[in-house]
């Protein structure tokens, strides 16, 4: 049976691409569908950030006219620069029917235009750069995704094998029942750390929605300067932190964002919690794929401004960091009992902090001392062209 691949060039082809996830995913009780609108955005050339720098073309797989794949092939010039490393492309928004021949087909395009690029090493998924989807699961299938996250069947990494390709990187999900308490020495310390640094008059505040601006340019100004030198980093443009700083406006409640300042007003370290907003996604694929965005957006706006509390159940910890020179302080705890403590108090019962490195021993210990259990296992793919 001939397999086609297509470049995705019009609107019908763009609506294919992005339908494809509803058809493969149709039967399976544990995915959870993008949030459409900003999911139409991804892939437009001319909104999404992304491609003020970076550059990507989608495809389509076909057998006998119906779509069965589809993939990404992405030229990042800020992570090369970045990381000084001209040879590596990457792939992603990969998506395949169980069929290695299909999968094979999606790659070999992918590759070629990697090599076009003048690339020597293909990556993957990222789709499109460490700020958004990374990774593929590699362990944890039974668990419903969080935002930003990835979700796929078991037999994608089979066909990533199959290919050839090799690991890169492994990434960590911590999930954390909120139904239980603060582990007591845990809450113990940190109260004393802060207790003993307002003294010194440093501040330990929540997001003031009031001068959102200002806290987000805070909020940026540490991720940056804290995540430069984490594998696969590359710097947000304002413009990607403005975006998402205008989800945060909507998704971030009271006490689940924490800023630290020094005395002298300098930033310290934040971590940042959001609402997961899957769950309205996944409430809403039960109606026809014509009215998701509507029941979407509608289930969104009713938990937001009109369910009484708990408004969600669930919570994502994906921000927390403290600027390199104020590590090994204590800071940290606060970072993760503080959300803790909030999402207990608006009723949240499952919360995720991640993704983490697997190496990266500095931000596994005091999430794993505050109750975190590793329940998911990502993979990010390295193949050689």
């Amino acid at each position: 049976m001939t397999i086609e691949i297509k470049k995705v060039t019009g609107t019908s082809e763009i609506k294919k691409f992005i339908k494809l996830p509803w058809t493969l995913y149709k039967d399976d009780p544990f995915w959870a569908p993008p949030l459409l609108m900003e999911e139409v955005k991804r892939v437009n050339k001319k909104k999404h950030p992304f491609f003020e720098y970076g550059d990507a073309d989608f495809f389509l797989a076909y057998k006998e006219g119906i779509p069965v794949g589809r993939i990404a092939a992405i030229d990042n010039p800020k992570h090369n620069e970045f990381h000084k490393d001209d040879t590596t492309g990457f792939w992603g928004f990969f998506e395949c029917i169980n069929d290695q021949k299909v999968a094979d087909a999606l790659f070999d395009t992918a590759k070629a235009w990697v090599k076009e690029k003048g690339h020597k090493n293909m990556r993957g998924p990222m789709s499109c750069d460490t700020n958004d989807e990374v990774g593929m699961v590699l362990e944890g299938f039974d668990h419903m995704r969080f935002f930003i996250m990835p979700h796929n069947p078991p037999y994608y990494i089979d066909l990533c094998k199959k290919y050839k390709m090799t690991k890169a990187k492994d990434l960590f999900c911590f999930g954390i029942a909120l139904t239980n308490p603060v582990p007591e020495r845990v809450m113990n310390i940190a109260e004393k750390i802060q207790e003993r640094y307002e003294k010194q008059g440093y501040i330990f505040r929540n997001l003031n929605k009031k001068n959102l601006k200002h806290d987000l340019r805070i909020i940026m100004d540490i991720y940056q300067e804290a995540w430069k030198d984490n594998w696969g980093f590359a710097p947000m443009t304002k413009r990607q932190f403005d975006e998402l700083a205008e989800s945060m406006s909507l998704v971030a409640a009271p006490g689940l964002v924490i800023i630290i300042e020094s005395p002298e007003g300098k930033p310290i370290g934040m971590a940042v919690s959001l609402y997961d907003w899957m769950e309205c996604t996944h409430w809403a694929r039960k109606f026809p794929y014509g009215m998701q965005n509507l029941m979407q957006l509608l289930n969104l706006a009713w938990r937001l401004f009109l369910k009484p509390k708990p408004k969600f159940k669930r919570a994502r910890l994906f921000l927390a960091g403290v600027m390199p020179e104020f590590r090994k302080k204590g800071f940290d705890a606060i970072l993760y009992v503080f959300p803790f403590v909030a999402g207990k108090k608006l009723g949240l019962t499952e919360g995720e902090m991640s993704w983490e490195l697997e190496d990266n021993t500095a931000i596994i210990s005091p999430i794993e001392k505050v109750g975190g259990k590793v329940y998911r296992k990502l993979r990010v793919w390295d193949c050689k062209i």
